[in-house]
């Protein structure tokens, strides 16, 4: 069985989370309703009088409304949860590229020049562009002053996944290590690569440094020689911004320092970038807070050479909520119909002369 309306349990971040856990607390409504009746009717303290209302009332009869309504509602709650069975799943076809998104991880895309921190920003855009993508395989390598990979895969939410926590702090080694990143990413594409390939491979790399570790120009010549084209993003600024220290927490502590105990600044060099996709055929972006960038890259790889591939899985699953949707209405017209009074109460009231 699967559920249109829930992810999962845990984290509770959905309605239907709660809706399930608001059956106790309607049950304990419903007994706090009884126990206040009961409260009202000692507080009478007409024996006459609570002796009538007693035999005119059917305690199972009010018992039974209380129980339909909880069922009732427990059905509404698993039918909003959308019921599925498995139905038909089939191979996709699309039409795609095979892209490596190499994401910068060194300490200063901390720095708040950007809107929340420029790394911050970068994985929305990433998120935003990834969830547009339809066929295209796409692997992930992130670097500080070495790099950690992720192969090329149609799964999205597995892509997303590898890099959504990530943050420079688990990086082992700091520093910028932009060639390294980029010799890393070709490695990738060219691991499926295949003779009579008919469709482009492109490298996206976001950065906001200057190479510190590295040759980024060899790693382009590389990626050249094999018609992978490179597509940069230069975030930051070319006169140099401060490197905050961030905690694990996310709370900014201070600014780095050197050994000479002068504030680091991160300087973006855009003339690297600039002939790293010069090199390549790509083409070179500078983001901002008001425009980041990723839909120009888009838009400038929109005439690349795509192929079909049997890229994802579409599930054709089946709707089953409408099982517990018409018995929840069922109940709720049967509570409505049934009423609380004895019928015997209620025909000796009818034979009794007015006064």
């Amino acid at each position: 069985m699967y559920w249109g309306h829930i992810d999962s349990l845990w984290p509770p971040t959905h309605l239907g989370f709660w809706l399930v856990a608001a059956v106790p607390l309607l049950i304990l409504g419903l007994a706090l309703a009884a126990h206040w009746r009961r409260r009202v009717l000692e507080a009478i303290g007409h024996v006459p009088q609570l002796r009538r209302m007693a035999e005119s009332v059917s305690l199972p009869r009010r018992t039974a409304r209380s129980v339909l309504v909880v069922a009732a509602y427990g059905l509404a709650v698993v039918a909003y949860m959308r019921p599925q069975s498995e139905g038909k799943a089939e191979w996709a076809k699309k039409q795609g590229l095979d892209m490596v998104f190499v994401v910068d991880f060194s300490k200063s895309m901390y720095a708040r020049d950007i809107p929340r921190s420029r790394l911050d920003k970068a994985k929305d855009e990433l998120n935003h562009f990834i969830d547009g993508l339809d066929g295209d395989r796409v692997g992930i390598v992130a670097f500080a002053g070495t790099v950690k990979q992720f192969p090329l895969t149609t799964d999205y939410n597995a892509a997303k996944m590898f890099y959504q926590d990530l943050t420079p702090n688990d990086m082992p080694v700091g520093g910028t290590a932009i060639g390294k990143a980029v010799s890393a990413a070709v490695r990738i594409l060219q691991r499926v690569r295949r003779p009579g390939r008919e469709r482009d491979q492109v490298i996206i790399l976001l950065t906001d440094g200057e190479d510190n570790a590295s040759n980024p120009i060899a790693a382009a010549k590389m990626a050249a020689k094999l018609g992978i084209k490179i597509y940069a993003l230069g975030i930051g600024s070319p006169s140099g911004e401060l490197v905050p220290i961030v905690g694990d927490d996310g709370a900014e502590t201070g600014t780095a320092k050197n050994k000479d105990h002068k504030p680091v600044v991160s300087r973006l060099d855009e003339k690297t970038l600039l002939t790293m996709t010069d090199m390549t055929g790509g083409a070179y972006f500078h983001a901002t807070a008001a425009s980041f960038g990723m839909a120009k890259i888009a838009k400038a790889m929109k005439d690349l050479k795509r192929a079909a591939t049997k890229a994802r899985i579409r599930h054709h699953r089946i709707e089953e909520f409408h099982w517990f949707l018409w018995p929840a209405l069922f109940l709720l017209l049967l509570e409505l119909v049934l009423g609380e009074r004895r019928q015997t109460f209620a025909r000796r009231v009818r034979q009794e002369p007015s006064l």
